[in-house]
């Protein structure tokens, strides 16, 4: 009797960890003038078109976010505007409802930026100071015989030194039109390395794969996300109404199967976003082995397959429920391991296309 209230208990803590890695907002503010691109970083960050792209300010209402699953992200205006004067800027968009602000700038900061920062540090949050189009920069330097590793270096310290005294987490030049080169995967990292708890997962689970770094953060995530939905079939192998086992078991896997896809961005609205980055050629066969991956762990069908491969144990699982105690301990047993066996195997094959996707680009961190 000890011992089945104990695995109840457990089972619910995974079950109450799902719940909050499923409900887990991260907010993100990118600031900036107009024509920084602020929404082409947004759906290099995202690893989808989330965002419209344009050379006007494009998104003032800052109460409608851009919504990527658990991931706002805001695209505001500079402050110091006619419209946005600096001394109401704070106040005017809610900065305190952030938990990251991204300061964006496609050449320098400007006076306007280091008195946001200065009042951003003072309320304690955290600012990424962001360098984008730096390819643009880079073409113009190679034209004049300048190398890119010159300018690189050039241009960071020059935007180091705009900076001196003030108070960023660091400094950060990205390309959105080559989102797995520069420093965007740097800049995920440590918007990540700011956040706490299920932020964390949900920022993690959310983002664009820019780097192998990140792949492996991701790996952390699916496996949690596999060991909850195991919790939860072996919660139901406790259940004492007769006949809910398997309905409900192929219903959490096609939940979980939906969850690693998305971690590892083998949706649809993704492909279509990296399918600028990749070769026509390769690009087919990666869609072919995700239209493959989804006929085996996102259809009932599918399901259906790996769980007869598992029939003893399903059977064995059915029957050993009304058993009192003891019995309900071994069917709760059993799912969550023909849960996690399957989870895991979702989560070796979704990480291998995954990984051929990020290698298909050039210069992988």
């Amino acid at each position: 009797m000890i011992e089945e209230l104990e695995l109840k208990e457990v089972l619910q803590k995974f079950k109450k960890d799902l719940e909050s890695f499923k409900s887990a907002k991260v907010k993100c503010a990118l600031i900036g003038r107009s024509g920084t691109g602020k929404s082409s970083l947004i759906n290099a960050i995202a690893g989808e078109e989330i965002a419209e792209v344009g050379e006007v300010e494009t998104t003032m209402n800052v109460g409608e976010p851009l919504e990527h699953k658990g991931l706002l992200m805001y695209d505001l205006p500079g402050c110091s505007t006619s419209n946005f004067p600096k001394e109401e800027y704070l106040t005017h968009f809610n900065i305190n409802q952030f938990d990251c602000i991204i300061l964006v700038t496609s050449d320098r900061f400007y006076e306007d930026d280091l008195y946001l920062i200065n009042e951003l540090t003072k309320i304690k949050k955290p600012v990424f100071a962001t360098r984008t189009k730096i390819d643009f920069s880079l073409d113009r330097a190679k034209r004049r015989g300048v190398s890119e590793n010159e300018t690189l270096v050039s241009v960071y310290n020059n935007m180091k030194e705009s900076l001196e005294g003030y108070r960023v987490k660091g400094i950060y030049l990205t390309s959105s039109d080559f989102p797995q080169e520069y420093d965007l995967s740097k800049l995920l990292e440590d918007i990540y390395g700011s956040l706490s708890s299920f932020k964390k997962e949900r920022f993690i689970a959310d983002v664009n794969i820019t780097s192998v770094k990140l792949l492996d953060k991701k790996r952390e995530i699916a496996e949690k996300i596999v060991s909850r939905y195991s919790a939860l079939a072996g919660a139901n192998g406790l259940n004492p109404i007769p006949g809910i086992d398997i309905g409900v078991d192929i219903a959490l896997m096609l939940k979980m199967s939906k969850d690693i896809r998305e971690i590892y961005g083998l949706t649809e609205e993704q492909q279509e976003y990296n399918s600028q980055f990749i070769d026509k050629k390769h690009f087919k066969a990666f869609l072919s082995k995700i239209a493959q991956y989804g006929a085996r762990y996102g259809a009932k069908e599918g399901i259906m397959i790996l769980l007869k491969r598992a029939g003893a144990q399903v059977a064995t699982k059915t029957a050993s429920k009304y058993i009192p105690f003891v019995g309900q301990a071994i069917a709760a047993g059993i799912g969550f391991k023909m849960t996690s066996s399957i989870g895991t195997d979702m989560v070796n094959d979704a990480e291998e296309i995954a990984k051929e996707i990020l290698y298909s680009f050039k210069n992988v961190n």
